[in-house]
């Protein structure tokens, strides 16, 4: 019996389809008990992504006007979430970053993901297993930025 052949686009359509599954129930449950909306949640991903970050990059990464991010970001601040500063270099730009209270919403939120892969996890075999651990593991090195492009 031959060995079925699977291409790229026929796993990305399998995890396109996974994922929508596995965030069932984290989703509205961890984001309406924290009070952050899905846009709030997006804007506090690319703040993350960035570490530290002008208004103006924010708001072009996310494709999105100044006055649109400045209004997410304002409630944010005011949650706790994020904290502005005045950059050094120019006193006009405004630089955003992450305070501890969303370090640890992207903390607690990892945890609940973790658990819900552990849930999906126990179905597979202790060799599946394996095999999707040096998968997963080969795919978060490849997708961790590279120093050199940044």
């Amino acid at each position: 019996m031959g060995r079925l052949r699977v291409s790229p686009r026929d796993v990305s359509l399998s995890i396109a389809q996974l994922m929508p599954n596995i965030i069932r129930g984290i989703q509205l449950d961890f984001f309406v008990k924290r009070g952050v909306t899905q846009t709030q949640f997006l804007v506090l991903v690319a703040i993350r992504a960035y570490g530290r970050c002008t208004m103006s990059a924010l708001a072009k990464s996310l494709h999105v006007s100044m006055p649109t991010v400045t209004g997410i970001v304002d409630r944010l601040v005011r949650d706790g979430h994020v904290r502005r500063l005045p950059s050094s270099e120019d006193r006009r730009q405004v630089i955003v970053e992450l305070t501890r209270s969303g370090q640890a919403f992207f903390e607690q939120f990892a945890a609940i993901v973790r658990r819900r892969w552990e849930e999906v996890l126990r179905s597979l075999a202790p060799r599946e297993l394996e095999a999707f651990y040096h998968v997963v593991t080969k795919l978060r090195e490849q997708l961790q930025p590279n120093p050199h492009n940044v």
